[in-house]
């Protein structure tokens, strides 16, 4: 996983759908995803973590937390991302 991909997958998760990735939490325990996104999402997620640091994951994401209370604009679109990893589920 490159360090686009992830500092991506982690505004994603954490940004926009309020998920910290956890080492060994799966992404189903939220319930906004389907089963074949969560499988998809808990092999991400395990990546980000053979990659980097559990510190550094959490060092991340309390900045992305940072920046949403200040309202500051994401530099990548929550469409996007959502393409590129899951939408919630609807209903």
């Amino acid at each position: 996983m490159t360090p686009d991909v992830a500092m991506q997958f982690m505004v994603w998760s954490y940004f926009y759908h309020d998920i910290l990735p956890e080492k060994n939490v799966s992404y189903s325990k939220c319930g906004k995803f389907s089963e074949e996104d969560v499988k998809r999402l808990d092999e991400l997620k395990d990546m980000l973590f053979k990659c980097f640091e559990e510190e550094s994951v959490n060092n991340a994401c309390k900045q992305f937390q940072l920046a949403k209370v200040r309202q500051e604009p994401c530099p990548f679109p929550q469409a996007t991302l959502d393409n590129m990893f899951a939408s919630e589920r609807r209903g």
